[in-house]
């Protein structure tokens, strides 16, 4: 470490060309050396010189070319850790062998391998609900952004008599409660629709490239089967929930936020008795 930082007023920022400087410097020396003595002889063999100087300069380019390989995994590896620092795309690090170099890289592709796999954990918690494993309001807006189209139709669903559930059941059946209206809803919607938890009791559902009287039978066809096969009951009747749809035609928040708003009015008007949509 000391040579590092003696030398790092040379190219401070660029390591490699330092080597390769100080590598040049070391070829040279046996030339320098002869130009010197000659010099103080007062004598001058231009073949000798000729010879000296057409091997340095061979010399200097194997050498240079020589380390510019040897450095290689160093540039490897700082690449991978750059990408690390600045978020973005991670190459994979190729192996390396029983040396030091290789001891770098394996300990780098370690390190990137961890550091990326935490990450995506990391990230798949902060998009997702932790109590019924859907996508929360923030990762059902970053799916959206994702898809080639946000068009089709919103569902709100929000739960019926649900406080009701926690008030007289206690919130550990609540949850459980939660928890099944949410494995419903992936055992009923198609694979191209996307489900969230908008939070408490309240779900999203886009139902993609459909128009809303097709959504309307396919959200009945879930609440038809919390019907027939319950996931809690209060009172003797099963719990269910209400819903209101609404168009959604972007991917941004903007968006998504004025077609819930729409069809919590619907959803809120049929609770009235308002509407005939039936629950």
């Amino acid at each position: 470490m000391r040579l590092y930082r003696a030398t790092a007023f040379l190219f401070p920022r660029h390591y490699t060309i330092r080597m390769f400087l100080l590598c040049f410097l070391a070829v040279h020396m046996p030339l320098l050396a002869f130009l010197g003595f000659e010099l103080t002889r007062g004598a001058w063999h231009w073949q000798t010189f000729a010879v000296l100087l057409g091997a340095t300069v061979v010399g200097s380019a194997f050498a240079i070319a020589a380390l510019a390989g040897l450095l290689a995994p160093v540039a490897v590896a700082t690449r991978g850790l750059r990408a690390l620092r600045d978020g973005q795309q991670m190459q994979d690090i190729p192996a390396g062998g029983p040396d030091m170099a290789g001891e770098l890289l394996e300990s780098v592709a370690h390190a990137l391998r961890s550091t990326s796999a935490r990450l995506d954990e990391l990230k798949g918690l902060a998009l997702t609900d932790p109590l019924t494993g859907l996508l929360n309001r923030r990762g059902f807006v970053e799916q959206l952004e994702q898809l080639p189209t946000g068009a089709g139709t919103l569902a709100l669903l929000d739960g019926d008599r649900f406080k009701q559930v926690n008030d007289r059941l206690g919130h550990a059946e609540g949850d459980r409660v939660l928890r099944a209206l949410a494995d419903r809803l992936r055992d009923r919607l198609r694979k191209q629709d996307m489900a969230a938890r908008w939070g408490g009791d309240e779900f999203v559902i886009l139902l993609r490239d459909t128009e809303e009287q097709e959504a309307r039978a396919i959200v009945k066809r879930v609440q038809l089967s919390l019907r027939r096969r319950p996931i809690a009951r209060l009172d003797g009747r099963p719990v269910n929930f209400s819903v209101g749809f609404a168009p959604l035609a972007g991917e941004t928040m903007e968006a998504v936020t004025e077609a819930v708003k729409a069809a919590d009015a619907e959803m809120y008007a049929t609770k009235r008795g308002d509407t005939l949509q039936p629950s």
